[in-house]
């Protein structure tokens, strides 16, 4: 009996670790890592609209577990090349979060979470670095699991400060499946009202997924584009290192 019990201990413990979710998609999860362990992420991000590509070359996404807590600190590295005017690159504006899972069920495999984030404008914005101004974020978790699926999602409202920026709800959601002990495989569909003055909602879609390298390092990639919006293409490739 108790070997049985540890077996089946176990096997929950592998499928957790395989179906922590978020990166490579824009959607994030209630989930955090393990408490004393590290999620490392460093993708690079490429995105185009008409007359522009936006790179993070790359973004450096630390993330480190406590007890239903997650803390994260972004570090991007931004290249944006405009047809017209050229090539800028440097130091993006910083993000700094602490997600909170206050719902966590094993019999309805049900989990829910806020994500309090901070933006701060450490970035060049005369130089097109950056945002230009403070911003605070506050989503709505929720993730369900059952057999190889999971399901996750989130709505939330930014409060941005720059001039030319404007307040703006979102809300997306993922839904992944595994397909082996080394593949994971997801679609996505997110969107936003207007985050411009005289801009317009968006609605766009991702498919993408994680690739076990090994016990500790996850090749991530997803790729997409806008259904409305300009957004003609975006593209996530990058490593997720985890210490647990």
């Amino acid at each position: 009996m108790k070997l049985c019990c540890a077996a089946v201990s176990i096997a929950c413990l592998l499928a957790t670790d395989f179906t922590r979710a978020g990166p490579p998609f824009v959607t994030d999860d209630p989930e955090p890592p393990p408490p004393g362990s590290w999620e490392i992420n460093v993708p690079f991000i490429l995105e185009r609209t008409p007359g522009t590509t936006d790179m993070d070359a790359p973004l450096f996404d630390f993330n480190y577990g406590l007890p239903d807590i997650q803390l994260k600190l972004e570090v991007p590295v931004k290249i944006v090349h405009e047809d017209t005017n050229g090539t800028v690159a440097g130091a993006d504006d910083l993000l700094l979060g602490v997600k909170w899972r206050f719902f966590n069920s094993e019999k309805s495999q049900l989990q829910l979470g806020v994500y309090p984030q901070v933006l701060a404008p450490t970035g060049n914005h005369a130089r097109g670095l950056g945002e230009g101004g403070a911003a605070f974020v506050l989503p709505f978790l929720a993730q369900k699991n059952w057999e190889k699926w999971t399901v996750y999602g989130n709505i939330g409202y930014w409060w941005r400060g720059a001039n030319e920026a404007r307040n703006y709800f979102y809300a997306g959601a993922v839904l992944e499946r595994e397909i082996s002990e080394q593949l994971e495989l997801g679609v996505e569909l997110f969107g936003n009202s207007p985050k411009e003055r005289d801009g317009r909602s968006e609605l766009a879609f991702n498919v993408g997924g994680t690739w076990k390298l090994s016990k500790h390092l996850n090749l991530l990639f997803s790729g997409g584009r806008d259904i409305v919006g300009e957004t003609h293409a975006m593209a996530y490739v990058g490593l997720q290192l985890l210490t647990k």
